[in-house]
């Protein structure tokens, strides 16, 4: 549990980095460069690796949850304002809870309660009026990247077996940066991609912390909670992005949905991990 919530700080204070700094460049280079990364950080792990025979599922799951969910999600940043894609991202609990009901063919409404209040309480800290047209494409992206993430999520619960879980990633890692390299190359002019300094830093930072060490710490904690616990744990970054907006950013946020909708999250993570004792 205790990486979940770290996770969930680190990934709270990341969230204006893609909006701030990387809208101007590709889609599928940030998404490459970013899983490339995680690769090279975790490429050490090989060395000591029991079997070196590539994990051919855990290299098809890292496609999607990383590689898929990196081009469809970052995409979405050209279509929507950066508070819009913090709303849409809030659907993700639902995905990993239907899911898993689904692999585990184990459908249980009871399930869902938690789930909902913690979409509820995102939705309160974060939902603005939509007053714009066109949002309707980036939407749809963020939704398929949310599904590709919540699939990632739930599979490595089923695939992992009694593997080690840095050997795993470096696995999912690899086919999350092959095919997001891949389709890089296909789509894009490489020689007329400009990246200026502070994108690079940036890009250094979400690839080795946000990307590398955060979904490791992910995907390890997701193995040791029940599913209900993970998906609203998807949502638990919210009430933390926002106090950070306001403590370190100085930016304005209403304290009362602040609260109101962190009291929901908080139930839901309560609820969930009753469930769980039970």
């Amino acid at each position: 549990m205790w990486q979940l919530v770290l996770v969930s700080i680190i990934w709270a204070f990341s969230f204006g980095l893609i909006k701030g700094q990387l809208t101007g460049i590709d889609p599928a280079v940030v998404a490459s460069i970013r899983l490339v990364l995680c690769v090279l950080v975790f490429s050490p792990f090989l060395f000591f690796i029991k079997s070196r025979t590539p994990n051919l599922k855990l290299i098809a799951l890292g496609s999607v949850q990383f590689g898929l969910m990196y081009l469809l999600y970052i995409s979405s940043y050209q279509y929507l304002p950066g508070y819009l894609v913090a709303v849409f991202t809030i659907f993700t609990p639902l995905y990993v809870v239907l899911i898993n009901s689904l692999i585990s063919k184990k459908w249980q409404l009871q399930i869902l309660y938690p789930v909902v209040l913690s979409i509820i309480g995102a939705g309160i800290i974060v939902f603005k009026n939509i007053n714009q047209e066109g949002y309707l494409l980036g939407f749809l992206l963020l939704q398929l990247a949310n599904i590709a993430f919540a699939s990632g999520q739930v599979g490595y619960k089923y695939l992992a077996g009694s593997g080690n879980d840095k050997d795993n990633m470096l696995w999912m890692y690899l086919g999350g940066a092959l095919l997001a390299t891949i389709y890089c190359l296909a789509t894009v002019d490489i020689e007329a991609v400009e990246i200026n300094g502070k994108q690079w830093l940036a890009l250094l930072y979400l690839g080795v912390i946000s990307s590398g060490l955060c979904f490791y710490l992910w995907n390890k904690g997701a193995r040791l909670v029940n599913a209900t616990t993970l998906a609203v744990m998807n949502n638990g970054y919210v009430p933390l992005a926002v106090i950070f907006s306001v403590t370190i950013f100085a930016e304005s946020a209403d304290f009362v949905r602040l609260v109101l909708g962190g009291s929901f999250i908080a139930l839901s993570v309560f609820l969930a991990q009753r469930q769980s004792k039970n």
